[in-house]
C-alpha cells in the first residue's frame, strides 16, 4: 500500500513538473495578435487593436524574436492604413 502511494505521488510530481513551459517568455507572447491563435472571445475595435499591437512591439526581443517583431510591426502598419482608409471622406 505504501509503495503504491509513494509511486503515485512520484508520478504526479513528475507529471506536474513536465507541464512547466521551457521558456517563461513564451507565456508573455500574445499568440492571438501574432498568429491568430487562442483568440476565443477577443473582439477589438481598431483603436484597441493598434494599442495592443504597439504594447506587444514595445516588449521587444525579450519576448519576441526579430521575425515576430517584424510581423507585429507589419500588422500594426496594416491596421493604421485600414483606419486611414476608413476615415477618408466619401467612402
Amino acid at each position: 500500500m505504501r509503495k503504491t502511494i509513494a509511486m503515485l505521488t512520484t508520478v504526479l510530481l513528475v507529471g506536474t513538473a513536465a507541464t512547466v513551459p521551457a521558456q517563461p517568455t513564451q507565456s508573455q507572447k500574445n499568440e492571438c495578435l501574432l498568429a491568430s491563435k487562442n483568440c476565443t472571445d477577443q473582439v477589438d475595435d481598431i483603436y484597441k487593436r493598434m494599442q495592443r499591437l504597439d504594447n506587444e512591439i514595445k516588449k521587444g526581443t525579450k519576448v519576441y524574436s526579430p521575425q515576430e517583431l517584424k510581423k507585429l510591426q507589419q500588422k500594426l502598419t496594416e491596421t493604421q492604413e485600414l483606419l486611414r482608409d476608413l476615415e477618408k471622406p466619401g467612402k
